[in-house]
Formats: C-alpha cells, structure tokens, sequence
C-alpha cells in the first residue's frame, strides 16, 4: 500500500509541470503608508500626504494551476528608474472569481542593474507580501488593488519588520 502511495504521488509531481504555464506581471506599486512589527506588538503610521510616487514592478513566474490555487515560482523585480533589483520569488493565489488573494515571498539573491551599478549578492534579507486584488476585463488580466509587503532584515532590524501599505495595478499576461 505504501509502495502504490509513493508512485501515485511521484505520478502527481511529475504530471504537474505539464499543466503548469509562464506568467508575465507587469505593474506599478504606489506607497501609502507606513509602519512596523515587531514580534507580537505593531505600530505604524498611515501617511495620507505622501506624494504619488509609482513604482514600477515586474515579474516572471512559471505558474502551476490547482483549481482556485495557483502556486507560482520565478523572480520579482523592482525599478527605481536609474537602478533595478531583481530577486527570486514565490507565490501562492487564491481566484474567488473577480478578487483574488495573494501570498508572496522572495529574497535571499539579489541582482541590480541600471546606470549606477550592476551586480550579485546574497543575504539574510526576504521580501513578503500580501495583497487583495479586484479583477477587471473578460480575462481577468487587469488587477487593482493593494496590500502590504515587508522587508524582512534580522542583521540591521533584528526582530523588527518594516512594512509597507500599497496600492496598485498590474497586468498578467499567460505565456
């Protein structure tokens, strides 16, 4: 009984990547706020008067489709218009018709490039991100709406966690 387990599995972790397609995310991240965790306890500030400041993100990710669940692995880039950083990424989403909620993590490698430096490194810095997202057009492609992402540094925060609140859009084209 074990042994048909085991091969039912190995069958579903092979038959998986031919259902599996590439996703493109391009989009703007508009910074709204601002605050921090640490541990249990949070405190933060909801800054109203910041300046719309858009920036620009993309990513690539190869996308595996379980029903509502999609779960995709790839890299997540941001432009801060004369440099931009790239990092590997992961996701899992959940499609609940015209909204769909999403889970992101990344870091661990980064890579910058533009006209002030172009470089690799690694670290003990990851990036997560969680976000709400309303679904515009016949497809679905177009996607408002906002979340927060953090910066995860134990070297320089230690056991606090900036975060940021956001607002956006983007589009996801399948490949």
């Amino acid at each position: 009984m074990k042994r048909i387990a085991l091969i039912a599995v190995v069958l579903a972790l092979l038959a998986a990547p031919v259902f599996a397609q590439f996703r493109l995310d391009f989009g703007v991240m508009v910074p709204r706020g601002i605050s921090s965790t640490s541990g249990s306890t949070s405190e933060g500030s909801f800054v109203s008067s910041w300046p719309f400041i858009p920036l620009p993100e993309a990513g690539i990710y190869y996308q595996g489709d379980l029903g509502p669940v999609k779960l995709g692995i790839g890299a997540r880039a941001f432009s801060f218009i004369l440099e931009n950083i790239v990092w590997p990424n992961a996701y899992a989403e959940l499609d609940l018709g015209r909204f769909a909620l999403q889970a992101q993590f990344g870091g661990g490698l980064f890579a910058t490039f533009g006209l002030l430096a172009n470089s690799t490194s690694t670290g003990n810095v990851f990036i997560p991100d969680l976000s709400a997202w309303f679904l515009i057009g016949k497809q679905r492609n177009f996607r408002l709406g906002g979340g927060l992402v953090g910066l995860d540094v134990p070297d320089v925060f230690g056991s606090t966690m900036p975060i940021l609140l956001y607002l956006g859009g983007k589009l996801s084209i399948m490949l």
